[in-house]
């Protein structure tokens, strides 16, 4: 009986999820005090009623995002006083801003909500995560290219994780750009980067870079004028490679995005770090040279430790 009630209880918030709902509310629908219901519902799904709420609207918010309405509008749809307020709180949800659900999640519908659902999210033992990724202090590197500004919802294009074929979409000629690069470029080592940045969460406009990375000095006198520069500062990265495939790659990578956002990172001890750049590298494992001819690149994201888990905590 008492998880029926639960259930009850959990398809009224969704039923009126972008009402301003309060515990008051909700404890009449479940015909217990506030107190008892609050504490028997923590108990058994291992978030408080009240964070529970936030975090409902918030799964909601990230479906809203990834249909392409405006951060500021979603603010206000789920009642949130401010839109640095509804950052802060979508932020510390997903650990990574909206901006980049704007660029990578596809659609999330949020699932159907009931007791099991919900202590798999809550209870579950952090680190003991499906994904894999290497976590390393990267070396700072430079990247060289050529910058465009793109909208999201133009071109067929759903994320950004649809670069390399996304190239041709925006008339990009990316063999005599990328032969160029590495002509202007000899003394670094093989390798390709795609950077996404300056995103505005108003109009879903982007900048896309096409580049090269530099990690020999020397390369740095050949940047022509037509030519961007950005600075990977290095740091903490968690590096994800995709999973090898024998021919396109790109869906691969864009279940590999939403992996990221969607359960690793809300479920790490690790947000994202939005003062420095997230990337696609590309090498010759993009190539088929490796893997039996199988295709593979990874995708890097700057992370740093979330406060709860600093100090050994």
């Amino acid at each position: 009986m008492q998880n029926e009630i639960i259930e009850a209880v959990l398809a009224y918030i969704d039923k009126n999820i972008t009402e301003n709902i309060n515990l008051e509310m909700i404890t009449e629908k479940s015909g217990y005090s506030a107190y008892h219901f609050s504490r028997v519902f923590s108990e058994t799904v291992g978030i408080s009623l009240i964070s529970y709420v936030t975090w409902r609207k918030l799964q909601f918010a990230l479906s809203d995002i990834s249909q392409g309405t405006k951060v500021i509008d979603i603010a206000v749809k789920y009642g949130f006083e401010t839109h640095s307020g509804f950052t802060k709180a979508f932020k510390k949800c997903f650990g990574f801003p909206p901006s980049l659900g704007i660029l990578h999640v596809r659609n999330n519908q949020p699932c159907e909500i009931n007791i099991k659902t919900l202590q798999n999210n809550f209870k579950i033992k952090r680190g003991n995560l499906l994904m894999n990724p290497h976590i390393i202090e990267l070396t700072p590197f430079n990247v060289v290219g050529y910058t465009s500004r793109h909208k999201k919802t133009k071109a067929n294009m759903k994320t950004t994780a649809d670069a390399p074929t996304f190239w041709n979409t925006i008339n990009l000629n990316y063999g005599p750009i990328l032969s160029k690069l590495y002509e202007a470029f000899p003394k670094s080592k093989h390798c390709e980067i795609s950077v996404c940045y300056d995103v505005d969460e108003n109009t879903e406009e982007f900048s896309y870079m096409l580049g090269r990375g530099i990690d020999n000095p020397e390369d740095l006198l050949n940047i022509e004028p037509d030519m961007t520069r950005i600075d990977i500062t290095g740091g903490l990265y968690a590096i994800f490679p995709t999973p090898p495939v024998e021919d396109d790659y790109i869906q691969t990578a864009k279940n590999t995005w939403n992996e990221i956002l969607l359960d690793w990172l809300p479920n790490s001890e690790f947000e994202y770090d939005e003062s420095r750049y997230d990337f696609e590298y590309h090498d010759k494992r993009d190539h088929g040279k490796y893997f039996g001819g199988k295709l593979q690149i990874d995708i890097c994201i700057p992370i740093r430790q979330k406060e709860e888990f600093k100090n050994g905590k």
